[in-house]
Protein backbone atom coordinates (compact mmCIF):
# COMPACT_ATOMS: atom_id res chain seq x y z
CA UNK A 1 0.00 0.00 0.00
CA UNK A 2 1.54 3.51 -1.35
CA UNK A 3 2.64 5.94 2.12
CA UNK A 4 -0.23 8.31 1.15
CA UNK A 5 -2.93 5.99 0.84
CA UNK A 6 -1.71 4.39 4.22
CA UNK A 7 -1.65 7.60 5.63
CA UNK A 8 -5.13 8.68 4.63
CA UNK A 9 -6.54 5.37 5.72
CA UNK A 10 -4.76 5.91 9.27
CA UNK A 11 -6.68 9.43 9.22
CA UNK A 12 -9.80 7.81 8.31
CA UNK A 13 -9.64 5.02 11.10
CA UNK A 14 -8.19 7.23 13.72
CA UNK A 15 -11.21 9.75 14.20
CA UNK A 16 -13.74 7.00 13.10
CA UNK A 17 -12.15 4.79 16.26
CA UNK A 18 -12.73 7.95 18.03
CA UNK A 19 -15.96 9.12 17.44
CA UNK A 20 -16.82 5.16 18.32
CA UNK A 21 -15.42 6.03 22.09
CA UNK A 22 -17.18 8.91 22.81
CA UNK A 23 -20.79 7.79 21.49
CA UNK A 24 -20.84 9.80 18.09
CA UNK A 25 -21.09 6.72 16.12
CA UNK A 26 -21.66 2.84 16.61
CA UNK A 27 -20.06 1.87 12.90
CA UNK A 28 -19.07 -1.37 12.32
CA UNK A 29 -14.81 -0.96 11.68
CA UNK A 30 -13.19 -3.27 8.91
CA UNK A 31 -9.93 -4.30 10.57
CA UNK A 32 -7.01 -3.01 8.40
CA UNK A 33 -3.73 -4.00 7.53
CA UNK A 34 -0.46 -4.22 9.69
CA UNK A 35 0.81 -1.39 8.25
CA UNK A 36 -2.28 0.64 8.92
CA UNK A 37 -2.40 -0.50 12.32
CA UNK A 38 1.63 0.83 12.86
CA UNK A 39 1.09 4.25 11.58
CA UNK A 40 -2.10 4.59 13.78
CA UNK A 41 -0.36 3.65 17.17
CA UNK A 42 2.03 6.90 15.91
CA UNK A 43 -0.82 9.05 15.01
CA UNK A 44 -2.51 8.09 18.40
CA UNK A 45 0.58 8.16 20.62
CA UNK A 46 1.76 11.79 19.18
CA UNK A 47 -2.13 13.14 19.85
CA UNK A 48 -1.38 11.72 23.49
CA UNK A 49 -4.63 9.03 22.75
CA UNK A 50 -3.85 5.86 23.56
CA UNK A 51 -5.46 5.39 26.01
CA UNK A 52 -8.56 6.43 24.19
CA UNK A 53 -7.94 4.24 21.16
CA UNK A 54 -7.29 1.25 23.02
CA UNK A 55 -10.63 1.38 24.67
CA UNK A 56 -11.56 1.45 20.73
CA UNK A 57 -10.09 -1.52 19.97
CA UNK A 58 -11.92 -3.50 23.18
CA UNK A 59 -15.05 -2.00 22.04
CA UNK A 60 -14.73 -3.20 18.52
CA UNK A 61 -13.79 -7.01 18.95
CA UNK A 62 -13.42 -6.93 15.03
CA UNK A 63 -10.26 -4.49 14.98
CA UNK A 64 -7.08 -6.45 16.18
CA UNK A 65 -3.94 -5.21 15.52
CA UNK A 66 -0.81 -7.52 14.88
CA UNK A 67 -0.09 -9.03 18.36
CA UNK A 68 2.96 -8.03 19.04
CA UNK A 69 1.44 -3.81 19.12
CA UNK A 70 -1.38 -5.14 20.89
CA UNK A 71 0.25 -6.47 23.84
CA UNK A 72 2.54 -3.04 23.29
CA UNK A 73 -0.54 -1.12 23.69
CA UNK A 74 -2.38 -2.98 26.24
CA UNK A 75 0.86 -2.28 28.12
CA UNK A 76 0.53 1.30 27.48
CA UNK A 77 -3.19 1.59 28.04
CA UNK A 78 -2.95 0.13 31.75
CA UNK A 79 -0.03 2.50 32.47
CA UNK A 80 -2.18 5.37 31.60
CA UNK A 81 -5.29 3.88 33.95
CA UNK A 82 -2.63 3.60 36.85
CA UNK A 83 -1.23 6.95 36.28
CA UNK A 84 -4.67 8.53 36.43
CA UNK A 85 -5.44 6.36 39.39
CA UNK A 86 -2.01 8.38 41.11
CA UNK A 87 -3.16 10.99 40.12
CA UNK A 88 -6.67 11.14 41.31
CA UNK A 89 -4.67 10.26 44.83
CA UNK A 90 -2.61 13.31 44.59
CA UNK A 91 -5.22 15.73 43.31
CA UNK A 92 -7.05 14.73 46.57
CA UNK A 93 -4.16 15.04 48.81
CA UNK A 94 -2.90 18.19 47.30
CA UNK A 95 -7.17 19.95 47.56
CA UNK A 96 -6.66 18.56 51.39
CA UNK A 97 -2.91 20.12 51.70
CA UNK A 98 -4.08 23.49 50.54
CA UNK A 99 -7.23 24.24 52.58
CA UNK A 100 -5.35 23.40 55.82
CA UNK A 101 -3.03 25.89 54.78
CA UNK A 102 -5.46 28.61 54.31
CA UNK A 103 -6.27 28.38 50.72
CA UNK A 104 -9.07 26.94 48.75
CA UNK A 105 -8.37 24.90 45.40
CA UNK A 106 -9.85 24.08 42.46
CA UNK A 107 -8.06 21.41 39.76
CA UNK A 108 -8.07 22.46 36.62
CA UNK A 109 -8.99 20.46 33.80
CA UNK A 110 -7.15 16.99 33.86
CA UNK A 111 -9.02 14.82 36.40
CA UNK A 112 -12.23 16.94 36.43
CA UNK A 113 -12.37 16.13 32.79
CA UNK A 114 -11.90 12.83 32.94
CA UNK A 115 -15.37 12.19 34.49
CA UNK A 116 -16.55 13.43 31.46
CA UNK A 117 -15.24 10.37 29.37
CA UNK A 118 -17.21 6.42 29.22
CA UNK A 119 -14.22 5.35 31.26
CA UNK A 120 -12.23 7.87 33.39
CA UNK A 121 -8.96 6.22 33.03
CA UNK A 122 -8.50 6.24 29.40
CA UNK A 123 -7.58 10.17 29.14
CA UNK A 124 -3.62 10.39 29.33
CA UNK A 125 -2.90 12.28 32.52
CA UNK A 126 -0.01 15.34 32.89
CA UNK A 127 0.52 17.34 35.75
CA UNK A 128 -1.63 18.80 38.44
CA UNK A 129 -2.70 22.21 37.36
CA UNK A 130 -4.52 24.16 40.68
CA UNK A 131 -5.93 27.30 41.02
CA UNK A 132 -5.11 28.69 44.58
CA UNK A 133 -7.15 31.62 46.42
CA UNK A 134 -6.94 32.25 49.89
CA UNK A 135 -9.63 32.03 52.68
CA UNK A 136 -9.83 32.12 56.30
CA UNK A 137 -11.19 29.35 58.75
CA UNK A 138 -12.87 31.62 61.49
CA UNK A 139 -15.17 28.77 63.76
CA UNK A 140 -14.93 26.66 60.90
CA UNK A 141 -16.64 28.34 58.16
CA UNK A 142 -14.69 28.86 54.69
CA UNK A 143 -15.01 32.88 54.00
CA UNK A 144 -13.19 35.03 51.31
CA UNK A 145 -10.09 36.44 52.91
CA UNK A 146 -9.98 40.37 53.86
CA UNK A 147 -7.26 42.33 53.34
CA UNK A 148 -6.41 44.70 56.34
CA UNK A 149 -9.38 47.45 55.34
CA UNK A 150 -11.50 45.23 55.69
CA UNK A 151 -12.50 44.69 51.62
CA UNK A 152 -11.67 41.81 49.60
CA UNK A 153 -8.93 40.81 48.32
CA UNK A 154 -7.71 42.28 44.98
CA UNK A 155 -6.41 40.21 41.95
CA UNK A 156 -2.90 41.58 42.52
CA UNK A 157 -3.05 40.75 46.15
CA UNK A 158 -4.17 37.00 45.59
CA UNK A 159 -1.39 36.84 43.20
CA UNK A 160 1.31 38.03 45.72
CA UNK A 161 -0.33 36.21 48.58
CA UNK A 162 -0.03 32.73 46.35
CA UNK A 163 3.37 33.55 45.74
CA UNK A 164 4.59 34.20 49.20
CA UNK A 165 3.00 30.78 49.94
CA UNK A 166 4.87 28.76 47.15
CA UNK A 167 8.36 30.47 47.46
CA UNK A 168 7.99 29.49 51.40
CA UNK A 169 7.24 26.19 50.60
CA UNK A 170 9.52 25.44 47.71
CA UNK A 171 11.89 28.57 47.52
CA UNK A 172 12.52 30.40 44.00
CA UNK A 173 10.80 28.45 41.30
CA UNK A 174 10.04 28.85 37.83
CA UNK A 175 6.52 31.60 37.68
CA UNK A 176 4.72 33.15 35.00
CA UNK A 177 1.55 35.55 34.36
CA UNK A 178 -0.73 33.07 35.49
CA UNK A 179 0.73 30.01 37.12
CA UNK A 180 4.17 28.94 39.57
CA UNK A 181 5.61 25.71 39.56
CA UNK A 182 5.29 24.16 42.80
CA UNK A 183 6.64 21.26 44.12
CA UNK A 184 6.24 17.50 42.42
CA UNK A 185 4.29 14.88 44.31
CA UNK A 186 4.71 11.17 43.53
CA UNK A 187 6.29 12.64 40.90
CA UNK A 188 3.61 13.88 39.15
CA UNK A 189 4.12 17.70 38.08
CA UNK A 190 2.57 20.63 40.26
CA UNK A 191 1.56 23.91 38.43
CA UNK A 192 -0.21 26.63 40.81
CA UNK A 193 -2.28 28.98 39.32
CA UNK A 194 -3.26 32.44 40.33
CA UNK A 195 -5.28 33.32 37.22
CA UNK A 196 -6.65 30.30 35.13
CA UNK A 197 -5.53 31.38 31.79
CA UNK A 198 -4.70 34.52 29.92
CA UNK A 199 -4.69 36.44 26.46
CA UNK A 200 -2.40 38.27 24.71
CA UNK A 201 -4.57 41.56 23.81
CA UNK A 202 -4.36 43.00 26.96
CA UNK A 203 -7.58 44.77 26.53
CA UNK A 204 -9.30 40.79 26.25
CA UNK A 205 -7.24 39.82 28.97
CA UNK A 206 -8.77 42.23 31.33
CA UNK A 207 -12.13 41.31 30.63
CA UNK A 208 -11.19 37.54 30.84
CA UNK A 209 -9.41 38.04 34.10
CA UNK A 210 -12.61 39.82 35.57
CA UNK A 211 -15.08 37.67 34.58
CA UNK A 212 -12.48 34.73 36.14
CA UNK A 213 -12.76 37.02 39.27
CA UNK A 214 -16.37 37.47 39.26
CA UNK A 215 -16.97 33.41 38.60
CA UNK A 216 -14.37 32.22 40.93
CA UNK A 217 -16.59 31.64 44.27
CA UNK A 218 -18.59 29.08 42.34
CA UNK A 219 -15.54 27.25 41.42
CA UNK A 220 -13.97 26.90 44.39
CA UNK A 221 -17.20 24.93 45.52
CA UNK A 222 -18.07 23.16 43.22
CA UNK A 223 -17.45 19.60 44.52
CA UNK A 224 -17.18 16.46 43.07
CA UNK A 225 -16.39 12.84 43.93
CA UNK A 226 -13.83 11.14 41.97
CA UNK A 227 -14.15 7.49 41.00
CA UNK A 228 -13.71 4.50 43.41
CA UNK A 229 -13.51 6.32 46.19
CA UNK A 230 -10.32 8.41 45.74
CA UNK A 231 -12.08 11.13 47.58
CA UNK A 232 -13.62 14.56 46.44
CA UNK A 233 -11.99 17.96 44.91
CA UNK A 234 -13.71 21.27 43.37
CA UNK A 235 -13.30 21.18 39.39
CA UNK A 236 -14.80 24.36 37.34
CA UNK A 237 -18.43 23.78 36.16
CA UNK A 238 -19.60 23.05 33.08
CA UNK A 239 -20.88 26.90 32.61
CA UNK A 240 -17.05 28.03 33.41
CA UNK A 241 -15.16 25.15 31.24
CA UNK A 242 -17.09 25.73 28.08
CA UNK A 243 -15.54 29.65 27.79
CA UNK A 244 -12.04 28.72 30.37
CA UNK A 245 -11.13 25.89 28.21
CA UNK A 246 -11.66 27.92 25.13
CA UNK A 247 -9.47 30.34 26.49
CA UNK A 248 -6.92 27.72 26.94
CA UNK A 249 -6.64 26.22 23.69
CA UNK A 250 -6.88 29.54 22.20
CA UNK A 251 -3.36 30.67 24.33
CA UNK A 252 -1.99 26.64 23.14
CA UNK A 253 -2.72 27.26 19.21
CA UNK A 254 -1.32 31.16 19.63
CA UNK A 255 1.58 30.37 21.67
CA UNK A 256 2.72 27.06 20.42
CA UNK A 257 0.17 24.33 19.85
CA UNK A 258 -2.97 22.22 20.97
CA UNK A 259 -3.11 18.53 20.34
CA UNK A 260 -6.15 16.38 20.12
CA UNK A 261 -6.62 15.33 23.28
CA UNK A 262 -7.55 18.88 24.53
CA UNK A 263 -10.10 18.99 21.70
CA UNK A 264 -11.59 16.22 22.88
CA UNK A 265 -11.89 17.22 26.09
CA UNK A 266 -13.74 20.37 25.23
CA UNK A 267 -16.19 17.94 22.58
CA UNK A 268 -17.14 16.29 25.84
CA UNK A 269 -17.83 19.59 28.00
CA UNK A 270 -20.28 20.56 25.53
CA UNK A 271 -21.89 17.58 25.63
CA UNK A 272 -23.22 18.03 28.77
CA UNK A 273 -25.63 20.57 27.08
CA UNK A 274 -26.91 24.14 27.83
CA UNK A 275 -30.03 25.79 27.40
CA UNK A 276 -30.87 28.09 24.65
CA UNK A 277 -30.40 31.12 27.24
CA UNK A 278 -26.95 30.13 28.00
CA UNK A 279 -26.00 29.59 24.40
CA UNK A 280 -27.33 33.11 23.50
CA UNK A 281 -25.30 34.38 26.74
CA UNK A 282 -22.04 32.55 26.21
CA UNK A 283 -22.29 33.29 21.99
CA UNK A 284 -22.19 37.34 23.60
CA UNK A 285 -19.67 36.66 25.98
CA UNK A 286 -16.88 34.93 23.52
CA UNK A 287 -17.55 37.99 21.08
CA UNK A 288 -16.78 40.51 24.21
CA UNK A 289 -13.41 38.25 25.57
CA UNK A 290 -12.21 38.17 22.15
CA UNK A 291 -12.62 34.30 21.65
CA UNK A 292 -15.40 34.30 19.01
CA UNK A 293 -12.82 33.40 15.92
CA UNK A 294 -10.54 30.59 17.65
CA UNK A 295 -14.69 29.33 18.74
CA UNK A 296 -16.32 29.69 15.63
CA UNK A 297 -12.84 27.54 14.07
CA UNK A 298 -12.97 25.05 17.12
CA UNK A 299 -16.81 23.93 15.68
CA UNK A 300 -15.78 23.05 12.51
CA UNK A 301 -13.23 20.54 13.65
CA UNK A 302 -15.44 18.91 16.23
CA UNK A 303 -18.06 18.97 13.51
CA UNK A 304 -16.07 17.92 10.89
CA UNK A 305 -13.58 15.37 13.09
CA UNK A 306 -15.64 14.24 15.92
CA UNK A 307 -19.10 14.19 14.37
CA UNK A 308 -20.62 17.45 16.85
CA UNK A 309 -24.30 18.31 16.25
CA UNK A 310 -25.50 21.24 15.36
CA UNK A 311 -27.11 21.37 18.69
CA UNK A 312 -24.08 21.36 20.96
CA UNK A 313 -22.70 24.18 18.57
CA UNK A 314 -21.85 27.33 20.31
CA UNK A 315 -21.26 29.46 17.32
CA UNK A 316 -21.56 28.89 14.16
CA UNK A 317 -18.63 27.01 12.40
CA UNK A 318 -16.05 28.81 10.00
CA UNK A 319 -14.69 26.34 7.89
CA UNK A 320 -11.48 28.66 6.16
CA UNK A 321 -10.01 29.20 9.75
CA UNK A 322 -11.74 25.29 11.47
CA UNK A 323 -9.52 24.13 8.10
CA UNK A 324 -6.10 25.79 9.12
CA UNK A 325 -6.64 25.06 12.51
CA UNK A 326 -7.25 21.44 12.05
CA UNK A 327 -3.84 21.11 9.88
CA UNK A 328 -2.00 22.75 13.02
CA UNK A 329 -3.74 20.28 15.54
CA UNK A 330 -2.70 17.52 13.04
CA UNK A 331 1.14 18.68 12.45
CA UNK A 332 1.85 19.78 16.18
CA UNK A 333 0.60 17.16 17.76
CA UNK A 334 0.24 17.24 21.79
CA UNK A 335 1.27 20.59 22.95
CA UNK A 336 3.46 21.04 19.47
CA UNK A 337 5.98 18.72 20.77
CA UNK A 338 5.78 17.18 17.15
CA UNK A 339 5.79 20.00 15.16
CA UNK A 340 9.12 19.74 12.78
CA UNK A 341 8.88 23.31 11.96
CA UNK A 342 9.79 24.21 15.57
CA UNK A 343 13.09 23.92 16.82
CA UNK A 344 13.16 22.20 19.72
CA UNK A 345 16.11 23.17 22.47
CA UNK A 346 16.55 26.31 20.84
CA UNK A 347 18.35 29.43 22.63
CA UNK A 348 15.66 32.63 23.97
CA UNK A 349 16.63 34.39 21.01
CA UNK A 350 15.80 31.95 18.48
CA UNK A 351 12.88 31.22 20.57
CA UNK A 352 11.90 34.77 20.62
CA UNK A 353 12.44 34.65 16.58
CA UNK A 354 10.34 31.58 16.53
CA UNK A 355 7.67 33.00 18.41
CA UNK A 356 7.67 35.85 15.89
CA UNK A 357 7.13 33.70 13.15
CA UNK A 358 4.60 31.80 14.42
CA UNK A 359 2.98 35.03 15.27
CA UNK A 360 3.37 36.21 11.36
CA UNK A 361 1.89 32.67 10.03
CA UNK A 362 -1.15 32.56 12.28
CA UNK A 363 -1.93 36.26 12.00
CA UNK A 364 -3.92 35.97 9.14
CA UNK A 365 -6.37 34.08 11.31
CA UNK A 366 -5.87 35.12 14.68
CA UNK A 367 -4.80 38.55 13.89
CA UNK A 368 -5.80 40.17 17.28
CA UNK A 369 -3.95 37.73 19.17
CA UNK A 370 -1.24 37.65 17.32
CA UNK A 371 -0.67 41.42 16.72
CA UNK A 372 -0.80 41.52 20.57
CA UNK A 373 1.85 38.72 20.81
CA UNK A 374 4.91 40.84 21.17
CA UNK A 375 3.92 43.51 23.51
CA UNK A 376 2.41 41.29 25.88
CA UNK A 377 5.90 39.79 26.04
CA UNK A 378 7.46 42.61 27.37
CA UNK A 379 4.42 43.44 29.46
CA UNK A 380 4.55 39.80 30.76
CA UNK A 381 8.83 40.55 31.43
CA UNK A 382 7.90 43.88 33.20
CA UNK A 383 5.48 41.96 35.55
CA UNK A 384 7.97 39.37 36.40
CA UNK A 385 10.25 41.85 37.60
CA UNK A 386 7.34 43.36 39.84
CA UNK A 387 6.98 40.14 40.72
CA UNK A 388 9.83 38.53 41.45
Amino acid sequence: MKKKMVANTCTELFYQMIRSVIGTSDERLENPLPEVWKGLYEMTQQQSLLGILFYGIEKHPEMRPPRELLLKWYAVSEQIRRANEKTNRVAVELSDYFRSQGFRSCILKGQGNTLNYPDSYIRTSGDIDVWLSPISLPQGEEVTRRNDKGKKLSVDENVKEVLAFVRKQVGQTKMCYHHVDFKAVDGIEVEVHYRPSFMNNLIHNSRLQKWFEKNADEQFSHEVELPDGAGKICVPTDAFNRIYQLAHINQHVINGGIGLRQIIDYYLVLKQEMTDEERVHDERLLKHLGLYKVASALMWVLKETLGLDEKYWLVAPNEKVGQFLLEEIMLSGNFGQYDQRVKHGASPWEKNLQRLQRDWRLMWYFPSECLWEPIFRWYHFFWRLAHR
